[in-house]
């Protein structure tokens, strides 16, 4: 059942109704920090409600209240509350260190744009990361960045292209990025995973690279 189907009855005409939505998505997009709360969202989306067929699910209305609910008591006891500024650091904990495969792709999308790699987006995320609340371990994610270099040729490829961009080596970068990351990598971990790993790592890597020889 796509996401569609559930919000609207089979038949609707939603050309009418696109326009409408990625005006709301866009003034959402583009609010700073400062101006951007759930309610005002909300109240935009309620007057498609009315305006269109659009029929809000019981399990999403729930979920709405209770991010209305929150936002609501949050800024009661502290007006100058900013749900984002709160959410920021756990999304960005969770998409640096969950090792589900979406997050993972999403994530590489974050730090690609338009096939560079950047380098600024990657150190705010790591620190961003790092406000949040527990340790930040990164051990497997750059366990699994290293292996996805070494058997993704184009990431390769565009990761090499941002070293030596602009006929540079951007080794300030580099050294930023490692300050940054400094005690959120187990080295002993790490080399206990490449020795677990090591063996299927290899079978992989030469897979690979026996495919990129051999492609016509």
């Amino acid at each position: 059942i796509s996401s569609a189907s559930v919000f609207l009855s089979p038949g609707t005409d939603v050309r009418p109704i696109v326009p409408a939505l990625e005006s709301i998505w866009q003034d959402a997009r583009t609010a700073s920090l400062s101006s951007f709360n759930f309610r005002t969202v909300t109240a935009a989306f309620n007057e498609l409600v009315y305006q269109y067929p659009i029929r809000i699910p019981e399990r999403f209305s729930l979920v709405i209240r209770s991010l209305l609910t929150q936002e609501g008591i949050c800024m009661t006891l502290k007006p100058e509350f900013r749900f984002l500024e709160v959410a920021y650091p756990y999304v960005a904990k969770r998409l640096l260190t969950d090792r589900d495969a979406r997050l993972r792709e999403r994530l590489i999308q974050v730090l690609f744009k338009q096939g560079k790699f950047q380098w600024t987006r990657l150190e705010n995320l790591v620190e961003l990361a790092q406000e949040g609340a527990g340790e930040l371990d990164l051990t497997d994610t750059v366990s699994d960045g290293a292996q996805l270099l070494i058997t993704d040729e184009t990431l390769r490829t565009q990761l090499i292209l941002a070293l030596t961009e602009d006929d540079r080596l951007h080794v300030d970068e580099v050294a930023r990025l490692l300050r940054v990351l400094q005690g959120g990598v187990k080295v002993d971990r790490l080399a206990q995973t490449a020795t677990t790993d090591g063996p299927a790592f290899l079978r992989k890597m030469a897979l690979s690279w026996s495919e990129s020889v051999l492609r016509p």
